[in-house]
């Protein structure tokens, strides 16, 4: 009597070939996102402190990348970058533009960048900090009744700092809405 063939698992072949670099994984998914942005070339964001260097890098961020089409309708070379540029530090960015493009053609390997646009920014919008706004709500205050028995079971613990993370879960606990 022989053996029924032996079945494959679905993911055998992705098995075989061993592991696989994160980047290869993850390049087709961040290609997408980074063309919704304008940005014809990825490395512009991933590797941006390394093709501009720290001290540009620290001040700036590249926001879209555009390259202007000929007449076949296919994407000319050299395009677009627009760079933004933090605040105070606008003006000597604006002194490294040369720099920057010199930077930016070298790492892609071919001109690639005929323009660098900069537009000024007071901080990023990453770091920015909410400012206005209604202010938020009080923190409910717990019904005593339901909080007395709760604190009257932890007074026992012996640790101080135990028994005060306990008190504050309860009071927490209580008055949740």
């Amino acid at each position: 009597m022989s053996a029924p063939p032996r079945q494959t698992p679905p993911d055998a072949a992705r098995r075989a070939r061993g592991f696989q670099r994160a980047g290869r994984l993850v390049a087709p998914k961040l290609a997408a996102a980074a063309k919704k942005r304008g940005f014809l070339e990825t490395r512009l964001l991933t590797e941006w402190e390394a093709i501009v260097g720290p001290d540009i890098a620290a001040a700036t961020r590249p926001v879209k990348m555009t390259r202007p089409r000929t007449a076949a309708g296919s994407a000319a070379r050299g395009g677009t970058l627009t760079v933004q540029a933090d605040g105070a530090r606008a003006p000597e960015v604006q002194m490294m533009l040369p720099t920057l493009k010199a930077r930016l053609n070298a790492a892609l390997g071919w001109p690639a960048v005929a323009q660098v646009r900069l537009v000024q920014a007071w901080g990023f919008a990453e770091a920015a900090a909410p400012c206005g706004g209604p202010p938020e709500p009080a923190a409910p205050q717990p019904d005593p009744a339901r909080l007395a028995p709760l604190v009257g079971d932890v007074s026992s613990i012996g640790d101080a700092g135990l028994r005060t993370a306990l008190e504050t879960l309860a009071r927490n606990v209580v008055s949740r809405r």
